[in-house]
C-alpha cells in the first residue's frame, strides 16, 4: 500500500491552505482594520502562529526520528501547560473539579498515545526524537497563551490571517533542511495526494472550529477539550478500519472521556 511521506503532506498542506490564510489576510489589511488592532495583539497573533506551527514541525521531526508511541505520550502533555499558564499568567478562574477533569484528560490521553498500538517490549526513543519531543512540548504549551491573548482583541479570521505571514517562511526553512539531508518533499501525483487535499481542507474546518472554541472560552478548558480529539480517531479506526482496542485503550478512552464531562458540566 501506498502513501504520502510527512514533508509531502507539508507541501500539500502548504499549497492547499495558504490561499485561504492570504485571503484572511486581505481582508484583514484592506478593511482598514489592520491599523486599528493594535502592535500589540498583532504580535501576540503573530507569535502564536509562529509557535503553532513550529511545534507542528518539530513533532514530525520526533515522529520520524522515534516511535510514536513515546513521541506521542510526551507531547500529549502540551494541555497541562496550557492550563497552568493561563491560571498564572491570564488569570483565569476553574473549579477544584474543573483541574482534576484536566488532568484526568491529560493522564489519559498520554496512556492512550503510549498503549495504542504498543506491541512487544518497550520501544526505544532515540535521543534526537527526545529533544524535539520536548521542544514541541514546549512550543505547543506556550502557544496555547499566545492565541488566547490574539483572540482577545482580534477576530478569528483576522487572527487565522497572521499566518499567511508567518507559514512561508517556516515552510521554506523546513523544505530546505529536508532536501539538505536528502528527502524528496514534492509528493507525486495520485490518490493519495486528492486524499491529502481533503484532509488538509478538513483540517481547517477543524482549525476553524478551534480558534471560535478558545477565542469564547477558557484557554484552560478549552485546549484539553481539544486536545483529547485522538480518542475520536481511536474510536473510528476500531468501529471501521478493524483496528485493535486492547482493554487498557478502553480505559483510558473512559478515562479521558470522564475527564471530558467534569471539564464541561461543573
Amino acid at each position: 500500500m501506498g502513501s504520502l511521506a510527512a514533508p509531502s503532506m507539508v507541501v500539500v498542506n502548504f499549497v492547499v491552505t495558504m490561499p485561504i490564510y492570504l485571503a484572511f489576510l486581505a481582508w484583514f489589511i484592506f478593511s482598514g482594520d489592520f491599523a486599528l488592532a493594535g502592535t500589540v495583539a498583532i504580535v501576540y497573533g503573530l507569535a502564536a502562529a509562529f509557535l503553532g506551527r513550529t511545534g507542528y514541525y518539530t513533532y514530525l521531526e520526533a515522529v520520524e526520528k522515534g516511535p510514536v508511541t513515546i513521541v506521542g505520550s510526551i507531547t500529549a502533555a502540551y494541555p497541562a501547560i496550557i492550563t497552568v499558564l493561563a491560571i498564572v499568567l491570564l488569570g483565569e478562574s476553574v473549579t477544584v473539579l474543573q483541574i482534576f477533569g484536566v488532568a484526568v484528560i491529560v493522564g489519559g490521553m498520554i496512556g492512550l498515545s503510549f498503549s495504542h498500538g504498543e506491541e512487544g517490549g518497550k520501544p526505544s526513543l532515540p535521543r534526537i526524537s527526545l529533544i524535539f519531543s520536548i521542544a514541541t512540548l514546549a512550543l505547543w504549551g506556550v502557544w496555547g497563551v499566545f492565541v488566547k491573548l490574539a483572540l482577545e482583541v482580534l477576530p478569528i479570521f483576522y487572527y487565522l490571517g497572521l499566518y499567511a505571514i508567518v507559514l512561508p517562511p517556516l515552510f521554506l526553512v523546513y523544505a530546505r533542511h529536508k532536501k539538505r539531508i536528502g528527502v524528496r518533499i514534492m509528493p507525486k501525483r495520485s490518490i493519495f495526494v486528492l486524499i491529502a487535499v481533503v484532509a488538509a481542507l478538513i483540517g481547517q474546518i477543524g482549525l476553524f472550529a478551534d480558534t471560535a472554541a478558545v477565542s469564547t472560552g477558557e484557554a484552560a478548558i478549552v485546549f484539553p477539550l481539544i486536545a483529547s480529539y485522538p480518542v475520536v480517531m481511536i474510536l473510528i479506526a476500531y468501529a471501521f478500519l478493524k483496528e485493535r482496542l486492547t482493554r487498557r485503550d478502553m480505559m483510558f478512552v473512559i478515562a479521558v472521556v470522564a475527564g471530558i464531562v467534569l471539564v464541561s458540566t461543573v
